[in-house]
């Protein structure tokens, strides 16, 4: 039965679950019909989610003593996902480890690394009777044990086992960091900075993590300037940083141990293993990145990030509340928790958090957000002007405070405020595009508007939103069949786009081109929600275009 159970679908299992809560073991007099039950209920479990119920029903099976490989690895990856380490390890110790899946191998790798087994941990990358080969960590778990060990000879031998590494290779893009962590873990900055000028260009989310560790690094081997150097700007995070290293403090950020590089490296690959269709891998790898090194915030702040995209914003708040208020990351946990309560529609609670959150870098931002979120445009803006406190040179700032002051029916102020942003970073594609599209809203100067939709489309020609404006500004300009051309471009990136598919729609009609048109109003009307489009929608399905229903 059980390998037939194993493969059953979601239907089936949840059916089987269900006749067996009729019986519960405590009732069944059958020893098999017990573990039968169980089993039905930890896959049903699984199926929908629960992988912690799933783990607990798991180890109860093979605590009846059950020798089934297959089952000790099913339970061993419910309790990684459900963050259950506890029941994890006396799962990896009642079964032999070569049986277990990827994520329950790297469990097993990163407890030995945590408990200083370096042994054990080198016995687990070299068995070649594993099912879930550890080849791709090896030679960064290698170095770091290297490192660790031996003369200043071996060290460098273990350092060249990354550095050496084909960079054509499946592992080669975490190279570049792993080689910087490992020179600065043995004391040549130096070495380590060309290493770390490529991996920030590589960096993506991970930025300012890598750059707090990058920096406590140098910093901890006398390169003061460098360090200060890799937290300039104003991320309030890099601020944070700043101020300790000014004060002749570290940041509490760098990786000396081998299960602090695995740690990082197991991150990494969560963040990269997510832009596929699995769910369940990446959860894994942040949740043995946790197991790696607890204090990797960075980790727990992916894993929460993957909880809430799973629909479980509780776990991933709990995991954000273990983040203390002297952690590196504390205001990327702040914001983290700030943004799951908004993404489960809990503005209340988003909002006393945010006030909560402190009085450092970011906390106005954040209270902005949230004030945002509720439509409360101008406390919104309020409060980001309260962040950038006079600051005229973070864009970004500038331009979420333009933004709701526009909102907020203050056109002219809006404006002043984007060209500053404009000023501090001049090709930034999001603030040609608001400043350009909203000036042809308002019927200001659509030649200027144009040109500011131009050069944001020149550094995103892909971007649906910017088409759409350069379309639009085309149209305003009277130049019609230029418009139709690259507002059915707009449409192509985002079908279903409803302020697209009127412009198109408008386009078509002053090209002449009537049903066409009434196909574009007609896909625009299925989808829109605003009601003022709606009511000019319908009002051109009936009448066709005039200056009383033509689009703003």
């Amino acid at each position: 039965m059980v390998p037939i159970i194993r493969t059953c679908s979601k239907t089936f299992a949840l059916a089987l679950a269900g006749a067996a809560l009729a019986a519960s073991p405590a009732q069944a007099a059958d020893i098999e019909a017990q573990r039968l039950s169980l089993f039905v209920h930890a896959r049903a479990a699984e199926l929908l989610g629960d992988h912690d119920r799933a783990a607990t029903y798991y180890s109860r099976v093979t605590a009846q003593g059950v020798k089934d490989d297959a089952l000790a690895a099913d339970a061993m990856s419910s309790a990684i996902i459900a963050g259950r380490f506890d029941l994890a390890r006396q799962i990896g110790a009642a079964a032999p480890a070569e049986r277990f899946n990827l994520d329950g191998r790297l469990f097993l790798l990163a407890d030995a690394l945590r408990d200083g087994r370096t042994e054990r941990a080198l016995s687990l990358l070299s068995s070649d009777k594993a099912g879930a080969s550890l080849d791709f960590a090896a030679p960064f778990v290698r170095a770091w044990i290297g490192l660790s060990e031996g003369s200043p000879e071996r060290r460098q031998a273990a350092i060249r086992l990354v550095t050496g590494m084909d960079k054509a290779g499946p592992m080669a893009s975490y190279m570049d960091e792993q080689a910087a962590f490992l020179l600065l873990a043995n004391g040549q900055p130096d070495e380590a900075l060309d290493y770390i000028e490529t991996a920030l260009a590589d960096a993506g989310g991970r930025e300012a993590r890598m750059r707090l560790t990058f920096a406590d690094g140098l910093f901890a081997a006398g390169s003061r300037e460098d360090a200060l150097a890799l937290v300039a700007g104003n991320d309030p995070i890099l601020l944070a940083a700043r101020r300790q290293l000014e004060s002749g403090r570290g940041i509490g950020a760098r990786i000396d141990t081998p299960a602090e590089g695995l740690s990082d490296l197991l991150a990494a690959l969560a963040v990269d293993v997510n832009r596929g269709n699995r769910r369940d891998l990446p959860l894994a790898l942040a949740q043995v990145a946790r197991v790696a090194d607890p204090a990797n915030s960075q980790a727990t702040i992916i894993a929460s990030l993957l909880l809430d995209a799973l629909d479980r914003p509780d776990d991933a708040l709990a995991l954000l509340a273990g983040v203390g208020r002297k952690d590196p990351l504390a205001a990327q946990a702040r914001d983290a928790e700030v943004q799951a309560l908004l993404a489960a529609d809990r503005l209340d609670e988003a909002l006393v958090a945010a006030r909560k959150s402190g009085s450092g870098p970011g906390a106005q931002a954040r209270i902005g957000d949230v004030y945002a979120a509720m439509e409360r445009h101008e406390e919104a803006a309020q409060a980001y002007a309260r962040e950038r406190a006079g600051n005229l040179s973070d864009w970004t700032l500038l331009f979420l405070e333009a933004t709701q002051r526009d909102m907020a029916g203050d056109w002219d102020g809006a404006k002043v405020l984007l060209r500053h942003a404009l000023a501090a970073e001049p090709r930034q594609p999001i603030v040609l595009n608001y400043l350009g599209y909203t000036m042809l809203e308002m019927g200001e100067d659509p030649k200027e508007a144009a040109a500011l939709i131009r050069a944001a489309h020149e550094v995103r020609p892909s971007d649906p939103s910017i088409t759409d404006s350069l379309g639009w500004a085309q149209y305003k300009l009277g130049l019609i069949d230029e418009a139709v051309q690259t507002l059915g471009k707009a449409v192509a990136l985002e079908p279903g786009n409803e302020e697209i598919y009127e412009h198109y729609g408008d386009a078509l009609s002053r090209a002449g081109h009537v049903i066409e048109a009434r196909f574009a109003w007609q896909a625009a009307r299925s989808v829109a929600e605003d009601e003022k489009r709606i009511g000019r929608l319908d009002s051109k399905l009936v009448t066709g275009l005039s200056a009383h229903n033509a689009a703003p």
